[in-house]
């Protein structure tokens, strides 16, 4: 089997990806990532076959004023601006996530149909990935990061679909954006309903490529560590992207470097340079640092609240302060706070003082703890993602009819492939594979089914 990933946008959209891209070349089926040519790396780096399609945009120059924090559905009234200084909570025909999908589209199916996959799989708002799947008429999989903050977004189909489906000369309503399947690695107690065909997951943490520092093998030495140790991140795109205007990580750790604790600092090399010399008790990690890897060593995660990092801690049975600033942080927050695991602090309430007193309460109070063990051990009972190759195999031959497996909300999957569309002139593609920055020109013709 053939199965095309595509991912858009940060490398963090990329990393829940990766386990069910191992799992499927482990069981012998090839995997590509189609991906902007900045993410690239990111791929090669997790040994999985890169194509670059499109071209990179700038996140934080197609995002401005169209990031931060977003307000309810049914906040006011149709097209007055919500309270608070909230965007509204749609994807737009003019906005970010439809630039991106107009920059990688029309390499992104050349590619495809050239290589003629049997299954696309995506993740959330990849408009140009759900359109390739119609154009091919192959089945879709669109893959969560965590608890499904498309729920809460309005998307006007026909506005802001319409205009890449016709490129391709494909009817709108034959994009699937949900995909005829979604996988979902979040823990029923953290999700919410999901309304459409879907099968849970495992989710298997991995945050790129790590080194394990002398620090964290030896555990502080030969006499232990003597205090509690607490670990704060700011995610890859807030890092990354540099998002200004927000409350940034520097903030937070001036704020508990008073507190009695040692806290390591888990951030990108342009993060960890706008901190000065930090007191003894700040540890600024001086490579990259897995979060996998070091929050088993921990009490506690403070953090923003990006997908990628509530699920890893998560896993990890760790209690977490969130402190969300844009996007789907806030939608994260409240879902991680429903399960008792954790707690955030929204807005002009995330002062210092209150940072400090709630993170001492995650330490001192037994319940955030407890809850945190039953959430990881949630995610836990979920099947792996090689336990899910055999249903992505069968979905691919048209023959997934089984009752759903239990959801929040479960639907019975009915899917129909249809005949695939007139075999393309071969398309001249670049191919970038393992190890990184190993890239080859070819010319691919086109494949049978």
């Amino acid at each position: 089997m053939r199965v095309l990933m595509a991912t858009w946008g940060w490398r963090s959209h990329f990393y829940p990806l990766v386990p069910l891209g191992w799992a499927l070349a482990a069981a012998g089926h090839q995997v590509r990532v189609a991906c902007r040519p900045g993410v690239v790396d990111a791929v090669t780096g997790a040994g999985l076959t890169a194509v670059p399609v499109g071209v990179d945009l700038d996140f934080a120059a197609v995002f401005s004023g169209r990031i931060g924090p977003v307000a309810p559905r049914d906040a006011g009234q149709e097209g007055a601006r919500p309270a608070g200084g909230r965007l509204r909570p749609e994807i737009t025909p003019d906005g970010g996530v439809v630039r991106y999908a107009d920059a990688m589209l029309d390499e992104l199916v050349a590619y495809a149909r050239a290589w003629r996959p049997d299954l696309v799989v995506y993740e959330p708002f990849n408009l140009a990935a759900a359109v390739t799947a119609a154009a091919l008429r192959v089945p879709g999989v669109r893959h969560l990061w965590g608890p499904d903050s498309g729920s809460t977004l309005d998307l006007d189909v026909e506005a802001v679909v319409g205009p890449l489906a016709a490129r391709l000369g494909v009817p709108v309503e034959r994009v699937e954006l949900d995909g005829a399947l979604t996988v979902d690695p979040c823990p029923t107690p953290m999700q919410v309903p999901l309304h459409v065909p879907s099968r849970p997951v495992r989710f298997v943490p991995y945050n790129g490529v790590s080194v394990v520092p002398a620090w964290l093998r030896d555990n502080g030495g030969p006499g232990g560590r003597r205090r509690d140790r607490v670990c704060v991140t700011w995610g890859t795109m807030m890092d990354g992207a540099e998002l200004t205007g927000f409350l940034g990580a520097a903030e937070v750790v001036a704020a508990l470097a008073e507190l009695d604790l040692e806290v390591v600092v888990a951030l990108d090399a342009a993060g960890r340079a706008r901190f000065g010399e930090p007191p003894p008790n700040i540890r600024l990690a001086a490579s990259p640092l897995a979060l996998h890897l070091v929050l088993p060593t921990c009490r506690a995660l403070v953090h923003q609240g990006g997908a990628g990092t509530t699920m890893t801690a998560a896993a990890a049975g760790l209690p977490q302060l969130v402190l969300p600033q844009v996007s789907d942080q806030h939608f994260n927050a409240a879902r991680l706070a429903a399960t008792g695991a954790g707690s955030y602090l929204d807005g002009a309430t995330a002062t210092g003082p209150a940072i400090r007193d709630r993170t001492l309460d995650l330490l001192g109070s037994a319940g955030w703890a407890d809850a945190a063990r039953r959430l990881s051990a949630a995610v836990e009972d979920r099947p792996t993602p090689a336990d899910l190759v055999p249903t992505l195999v069968r979905l691919a031959a048209g023959s997934l009819h089984a009752a759903p497996v239990a959801t929040p909300d479960p639907v019975p999957v009915r899917v129909a492939v249809a005949a695939p569309d007139p075999v393309p002139a071969p398309v001249t593609v670049t191919v970038t594979g393992f190890p990184a920055g190993t890239t080859e020109t070819t010319t691919a013709e086109p494949q049978g089914r």
